[in-house]
């Protein structure tokens, strides 16, 4: 009996090094897979994040899209840079602004 209950135990301590040994050439073997669904996870998180902004900002979205449709591909391009420039020079100012006025209070 105890001969057979050794057998079984040396078979079982086997099997389990032949199962971790099998888990480890899955897991070896997935990598790049794993590596690729990350990224493309990454992107639809992105995307996501990309349409949850612009249902947010709809506003802003149509006017953009309005403007490119009144005016053609460079005075468009022309255009939406001036207007950006004007948008970051006024957030500066603003945060300087701000900022004296921080200072200024007692």
């Amino acid at each position: 009996m105890n001969r057979r209950l050794d057998d079984l135990l040396l078979r079982r301590g086997r099997l389990i090094e032949r199962i971790a040994g099998q888990r480890a050439d899955l897991r070896r073997d997935f990598e790049p897979l794993v590596s690729a669904l990350g990224k493309v996870d990454l992107a639809c998180a992105g995307a996501r994040r990309g349409a949850e902004y612009l249902r947010r900002h709809a506003l802003a979205t149509s006017v953009v899209a309005g403007f490119f449709l009144i005016f053609k591909g460079r005075t468009a391009l022309r255009w939406g840079g001036r207007a950006f420039s004007l948008w970051r020079s006024w957030r500066a100012l603003r945060g300087v602004l701000f900022g004296l006025e921080d200072r200024l209070r007692p």
